[in-house]
């Protein structure tokens, strides 16, 4: 493969064309891994929500537990796969650009459920932000999997309502300060 060799050596060689073209089965690979590690954590989050919170029995939570720990097993493969694919594109030569905006390294945190699904009446949600992964375009083009429409829904429900209420702490801020002001104000003018 010409990603085994460095990027001058193979253009010395006369791989140019090769390396085009394994540049884009290395970006199509990372897409689909992307893909899958989108609906890997999506099903994860769907195991933990309606069978490991909801089972009411051992055997049923045990077995829950076990399927989170396949797709969990599952997620790191995918993980790896796009660690190979994402290093082969450096050496192939792809611009910094390119790597820094759609093909970031992916960090164990990022790989966490969202707790949107999870738990979604949570006390905290004003700081939570989504994985890069998430909003890298060009995914998802089928409608196979609704839930991911109800993710996106959601998220982008809950981004708007935290936006609106900092909306309103600006405003409620600003009437304070000229409140505060006022009172001041008047209090000079009684003592004076």
């Amino acid at each position: 493969m010409p990603s085994s060799l460095l990027h001058n050596q193979a253009t010395q060689l006369g791989l140019s064309a090769l390396q085009a073209k394994e540049l884009e089965l290395r970006k199509g690979q990372a897409n689909d891994c992307l893909d899958k590690i989108q609906l890997s954590l999506g099903h994860k989050a769907i195991i933990y929500r309606q069978h490991f919170r909801s089972a009411d029995s051992v055997w049923t939570g045990t077995r829950s537990k076990q399927e989170a720990q396949q797709c969990h097993l599952k997620i790191e493969k995918l993980v790896r796969s796009y660690q190979r694919a994402r290093t082969a594109m450096e050496r192939l030569g792809v611009d910094e650009d390119t790597l820094a905006r759609t093909y970031q390294e992916i960090l164990p945190e990022q790989l966490s459920i969202d707790k949107e699904v999870t738990e979604e009446n949570r006390f905290g949600q004003g700081s939570d932000k989504l994985a890069w992964f998430w909003r890298v375009n060009g995914t998802h083009e089928s409608q196979q999997d609704a839930w991911i429409n109800e993710f996106y829904r959601v998220s982008w429900l809950k981004a708007k309502a935290r936006w609106r209420r900092w909306e309103e702490e600006l405003s409620l801020t600003q009437h304070e300060m000229d409140w505060t002001i006022g009172w001041f104000n008047y209090q000079q003018e009684e003592w004076n």
